[in-house]
């Protein structure tokens, strides 16, 4: 009787658990929507502001599960920034001024990439989901807690984060969504590629292709802000109603980025196709070792190569031969490339990517080149299978 009603409350406990994490879930889902961890920051804020005002700070707090600790720190520390910016010159006394374009969503993601960056991860979209990569680790999770960690697409081709934590696997933690425009505008270092329409980041990790006339005006437009931050900050009391015309530019182009990773070459939203099978019964042409995009690793450089011409990851399937070797198939762009049977399953599937990169490839090994012929082979086959 005693076990039985010991369990009953463990029961009970636990309902009661799991019924305050839904609850702090509903709560928390109010100033999702927006793809950030930070948006997310400042609506649960200028909630608790707006409440706090009315005397109901606490119950806000209480009923949306906030620590108004928390909220009473984030404001206390808020009006310490204002205070020192204004100290050095960087604002005046006109608070209203100041706040033109606080509700500028778009400028805000710009702000805090350009705070956040270099901590960014490209969003490599699948047809059910999506997953994360950073130079450094390869693929990434997010944190459990994250706005984002909720969401089963992100329409935007980055993530920029505020830290990464290594347990397992490599977490992110305080992610937001940012497009093109805004990596281009104020990311890092960006620097003129191979050709008049390829811009480059990060030593060539992020890189973006366009019209040369949209590249050349990209860089014109970061050239005068970079000047512009560089001289506000040299001479904090300087007059900014001269900028007006290079702020409108700015905002106007990161407001009109549909997020769609458009800059990214050959990125477009892929219809499903027939599939078919290309069976390898010719020697390789390719070197299974030979370095290319993405390494030494064929796997890598195959799913380096797609991944730049903007198509999802490649999926291998393994089947074991009656002869005891393996046999790999891979399958990207609705298509499936067959490899040679080998020893283990690994050879076999570097194998099937070996085939895939001779046949994507078709010998070009050059920057530009080989994505522009990976993205033109992988269009003429859709149309060739459909």
């Amino acid at each position: 009787m005693l076990m039985t009603d010991h369990t009953d409350e463990n029961q009970d406990g636990a309902f009661t658990e799991l019924w305050k994490v839904k609850l702090a879930e509903e709560a928390k889902s109010q100033f999702c929507g927006a793809y950030s961890d930070h948006l997310a920051l400042v609506r649960a804020y200028e909630g608790w502001r707006d409440a706090e005002m009315d005397l109901g700070g606490y119950e806000y707090c209480w009923k949306n599960f906030l620590s108004s600790q928390s909220m009473k720190a984030i404001d206390a520390l808020r009006r310490e920034f204002i205070c020192l910016v204004k100290d050095i010159g960087l604002v005046d006394s006109n608070t209203a001024s100041c706040n033109e374009w606080s509700s500028d969503v778009n400028l805000i993601r710009a702000i805090i990439c350009y705070g956040l960056y270099p901590g960014i991860c490209s969003v490599v979209h699948n047809e059910k989901s999506f997953s994360l990569k950073t130079m450094e680790d390869g693929q990434v999770l997010l944190y459990s807690n994250s706005v984002n960690a909720q969401e089963t697409k992100i329409p935007y081709p980055w993530l920029v984060f505020n830290e990464k934590i290594k347990v397992n696997s490599v977490f992110l933690r305080d992610s937001t969504a940012v497009s093109d425009s805004v990596v281009l505008l104020f990311g890092g270092s960006l620097l003129k590629g191979d050709t008049d329409n390829h811009l480059k980041m990060l030593g060539g990790y992020l890189e973006f292709f366009m019209e040369p006339s949209v590249a050349e005006m990209y860089q014109s437009i970061r050239r005068e802000l970079d000047d512009f931050i560089q001289s506000k900050l040299l001479f904090p009391r300087m007059a900014t109603q001269w900028c007006h015309d290079l702020i409108s530019a700015v905002r106007l182009l990161i407001s009109n980025d549909k997020c769609e990773g458009r800059f990214v070459f050959g990125r477009q939203v892929l219809k499903p196709s027939k599939k078919s099978i290309v069976m390898a019964s010719h020697p390789t042409l390719v070197s299974r070792t030979e370095s290319g995009p993405g390494g030494d690793n064929s796997k890598s450089q195959l799913q380096t190569l797609l991944t730049r011409a903007g198509y999802a990851a490649p999926i291998y399937m393994t089947k074991q031969l009656k002869n005891n070797q393996f046999q790999a198939t891979v399958e990207f762009n609705g298509m499936q490339i067959m490899g040679q049977p080998c020893n283990n399953k690994k050879s076999a599937e570097k194998d099937a990517a070996a085939e895939a990169l001779q046949w994507l490839m078709g010998g070009k090994q050059t920057g530009k080149e080989y994505i522009n012929h990976v993205s033109m082979l992988l269009k003429k086959s859709k149309k060739d299978h459909n």
